[in-house]
């Protein structure tokens, strides 16, 4: 095949192929598609961090107005304060006024894929009001009836439309001139069946790859609302790589099935079909198979053992001799009268016991969330869709694994707020603190500045490492088709 008289019937099969008007309503359809997807995540982005700085200043708030009550209450007044209405003191402020929250900050790419950010907030309030077994229990979903199933987001557009679009444009190519007869004249010229099948493939390749690059860039340049992707350009760049990749892997399939020479109707069947088992159906399984390989442990036993645990500890004296061996515990010796009466004691001692008794339900769930993210990562590479589909949910931080390892570092911050009262909370119980003559607030906590905040960490590596696999996945699936394609047509059919 002659390199300089291929290149001469590609660059005419480009001609033609853009001078089709179903090429340009093709590639317009997906360019309003894209940009309904992109103006879709750059919502939920702005919403995302618009909840962000309301919690920060729900934050400054709390701290703002405790500072004044502390300022308040140093003076004397006839009013009694209680423990539940006193920011001035460590227990009532930790159970009672502490406004802290876990966050799970919005990448640079989060417009690229909402995920299941419905159900897998990125702002979590972590308080002491209550105690859970669970760690994504401290939120609220809001009405069922409101959660949806799914959004038009950029990722729903590149997954499933763009191999739509694919099939549009190189569905029929060959196939309808098999049907009209316009082959067998093709097949009587002097012309090589690979370079003739080669070039016209080859020239929707480079149409529909350049037109959904150029189609995706521009929608997130009007309505995606990028922020500077300091540090995520490689990512950005091999998710572009990869999405060329998962267009020219539709273009070999497309020539596969052409390879058949079963004509145009049966082209547009067989390809719809593959584009149902590898978008749907394969998910699917893979979702099965994931449920399978990583159990779900149950949540009624979990809620069970919780009532049981609360039951023991409020039953009889059970509740008091816990109470007192916490307290000798971390406390040896002591001797006050009424210590174990009060109220702080058998909180901490209570807490302590639930999360005791609990820890294995808990890291069970845990477990779980963690096996199950990791096995999604694994069986998402045998299906084109899930492995492009999760490059571009990790790059915009919307993965299970991310929220997974996020309800982790939220449980662990809320063991360092713990440490961070109870030597406080202990040391008040012990040796209460004077205050001034006549005032009726603790004063003995103002440290509201010294309040542990929430790690918040954002990872680009993770980011790239999944691009990088999807797109080794996706170039070994084009290479493998296009070889198929390669070999089945080294000749005429008629």
């Amino acid at each position: 095949m002659s390199g300089a008289r291929f290149v001469t019937v590609l660059a005419t099969e480009i001609r033609l192929l853009l001078r089709e008007r179903l090429t340009w309503a093709v590639l317009a359809a997906l360019l309003v598609a894209l940009c309904v997807g992109a103006r879709t995540g750059a919502e939920r982005v702005t919403a995302e961090r618009a909840a962000v700085a309301r919690a920060a200043q729900a934050e400054a708030r709390a701290v703002g107005e405790a500072k004044a009550a502390y300022a308040r209450y140093a003076r004397p007044s006839p009013v009694k304060v209680n423990y539940w209405q006193d920011p001035t003191h460590a227990f009532g402020y930790m159970t009672q006024f502490l406004t802290v929250h876990a966050v799970k900050p919005a990448t640079p790419l989060a417009a690229l894929a909402t995920g299941q950010s419905d159900v897998q907030p990125s702002l979590m309030r972590v308080g002491f009001g209550f105690s859970t077994v669970f760690d994504d229990t401290a939120y609220e979903l809001g009405s069922a009836a409101r959660l949806r199933l799914g959004a038009f987001d950029l990722t729903f557009v590149l997954v499933y439309l763009v191999p739509l679009a694919v099939i549009a444009l190189a569905g029929t190519r060959l196939a309808a001139e098999q049907d009209t007869g316009i082959l067998r004249l093709l097949a009587s010229q002097p012309i090589a069946p690979r370079l003739a099948t080669g070039a016209k493939f080859g020239a929707v390749a480079l149409v529909a790859t350049t037109g959904t690059l150029a189609a995706a860039a521009l929608a997130l340049a009007l309505f995606g609302g990028l922020p500077p992707l300091t540090g995520w350009g490689t990512t950005l760049a091999l998710l572009a790589a990869a999405l060329a990749a998962y267009t020219l892997l539709w273009v070999a399939a497309c020539a596969v099935v052409v390879s058949l020479w079963r004509g145009a109707v049966t082209a547009l069947v067989l390809l719809v079909l593959a584009w149902a088992c590898a978008a749907v159906a394969v998910p699917a399984a893979l979702g099965l198979a994931v449920e399978a390989l990583a159990p779900r442990p149950s949540r009624i036993a979990a809620i069970d053992a919780s009532r049981q645990v609360q039951e023991r500890f409020y039953s009889g004296t059970e509740g008091s001799r816990l109470s007192a061996d916490w307290l000798a515990s971390h406390v040896p010796g002591t001797g006050r009268p009424g210590l174990l009466d009060a109220p702080e004691i058998k909180r901490l001692a209570r807490d302590a016991f639930y999360d005791a008794a609990l820890a294995p339900h808990r890291y069970a769930a845990r477990a779980h969330s963690t096996a199950a993210a990791d096995w999604s990562g694994r069986l998402a590479l045998l299906s084109p869709a899930s492995a492009f589909a999760l490059a571009l949910e990790t790059a915009a931080g919307s993965d299970a694994g991310r929220h997974a390892a996020f309800l982790a570092a939220a449980a662990d911050y809320r063991a360092t707020l713990r440490a961070f009262f109870e030597p406080r909370i202990l040391a008040q119980a012990l040796h209460p603190a004077p205050v001034c003559d006549g005032c009726q607030a603790r004063l003995d906590f103002d440290a509201y500045d010294s309040v542990p905040v929430f790690p918040v960490s954002l990872d680009p590596g993770t980011a790239e490492r999944q691009a990088l696999l999807s797109l080794a996945s996706l170039l070994a699936g084009s290479l493998l088709l296009g070889l198929i394609a390669f070999r089945r047509l080294a000749r005429w059919p008629v």
